[in-house]
């Protein structure tokens, strides 16, 4: 890819969310000059990646629009949900590698998915959560552990 059609559509995508960002404001009278600078600046990360592929890119750039998406919702939901809002940049970071890469690493999985559960705990009615949640996950890993042991997948342990 050439040069200055990387800086085209870096300029592009920057252009649309800022229409977006302003658009927003003015038709649904919200505030988002915070989260629209957030998104801007992890915008500009994203396309920094998908040009140069350079994995340490694409992590500020996914928390980043988390952050703009958690930030986003608060003011048109009126409920606390950045943590929601990072949680599902962290999976972005799995989701976007995996997607373009073909591979990816393992870790964003984990605070993705701590932080999703506890912003999912901000909804009403999703306060039980963190008592099933728990006790699930230890299953879970309990289960694996058991079947790895055991040889369920494939290969036994030593």
């Amino acid at each position: 890819m050439k040069r200055t059609d990387l800086t085209q559509q870096m300029v592009g995508l920057l252009l649309i969310l800022i229409g977006l960002g302003i658009l927003a404001m003015n038709l649904f009278r919200i505030r988002l000059v915070g989260p629209l600078i957030l998104a801007l600046v992890g915008a500009a990360f994203l396309v920094g990646y998908f040009s140069r592929r350079l994995y340490g890119l694409l992590i500020p750039g996914c928390l980043l629009l988390g952050l703009a998406l958690g930030s986003a919702g608060e003011s048109v939901l009126k409920v606390e949900i950045t943590v929601l809002g990072l949680g599902l940049g962290f999976l972005a970071i799995y989701g976007i590698d995996l997607l373009y890469r073909r591979s990816t690493h393992w870790w964003p999985l984990i605070p993705g998915g701590i932080l999703v559960l506890v912003g999912l705990t901000r909804f009403p009615g999703w306060s039980i959560l963190p008592n099933i949640a728990w006790p699930l996950v230890l299953i879970v890993l309990g289960f694996l552990l058991l079947a790895n042991a055991m040889g369920w997948f494939g290969r036994k342990s030593n």
